[in-house]
């Protein structure tokens, strides 16, 4: 895997519990009048995608974070700062010049 959040892998491994939320209407052990654990099964299926969702959230964080993110993540911070030091002193030195 790359360092790139949005890379390939990554996508595939998100775009799992996804799919399996917008196919629960046509998925037939779903869409039966059944209970699982006492509750309609589509109760607790989407209960499942949304624990398979912060599985999935959690396995990209870890994988973009060994592969070097955590380094990305303190670099971009930086230039953000530096941005908007340099945008705030531009804006002060006009707003002085401005005064006298």
């Amino acid at each position: 895997m790359s360092t790139t959040l949005a890379s390939p892998k990554r996508l595939t491994i998100a775009s799992i519990p996804i799919v399996g939320m917008v196919i629960t209407p046509f998925l037939p052990f779903v869409s039966t009048p059944t209970l699982w654990l006492g509750l309609p099964s589509a109760i607790v299926w989407m209960a499942l995608m949304i624990v398979a969702t912060i599985v999935a959230l959690q396995i990209i964080e870890h994988t973009y974070l060994r592969e070097g993110g955590a380094e990305l993540d303190r670099l971009e911070a930086e230039q953000s700062a530096l941005a908007c030091a340099a945008t705030t002193s531009g804006a002060t030195t006009t707003n002085e010049t401005e005064a006298h």
